[in-house]
């Protein structure tokens, strides 16, 4: 009985460190995208204040517009799986609330 409390506890904790390592990831994603967003917009600034555009920096732009599109699409999917990761947090801790307390028998 001991050794299945240990056991269960060790998969929970896993469970949570599991759980975090996608944050971390998450968080890690989004501060790329938003160096990203800095460097598209402060290209843009540039694009405008321009006295004459070419046919290449028009396109340059066209491709930055497109990419800003994406990057708006990958961020509403993170946002998603965001809240999936809470979710399943919130629903271990409120099945591990649930859960009688382990019993433990005493050595004799």
């Amino acid at each position: 009985m001991l050794l299945q409390g240990i056991q269960t506890t060790y998969s929970e904790d896993m469970d949570h460190l599991r759980d975090m390592d996608h944050l971390r990831v998450l968080r890690d994603k989004i501060g790329h995208l938003r160096v990203e967003i800095a460097d598209i917009m402060e290209l843009n600034d540039q694009f405008r204040r321009a006295v004459r555009n070419g046919a290449v920096a028009q396109v340059a732009h066209g491709r930055r517009q497109e990419r800003l599109q994406a990057i708006q699409h990958e961020l509403g999917r993170l946002a998603a799986l965001g809240r999936r990761v809470v979710s399943t947090e919130q629903m271990t801790e409120k099945h591990r609330l649930r859960l009688p307390p382990v019993k433990q028998k005493r050595a004799a």
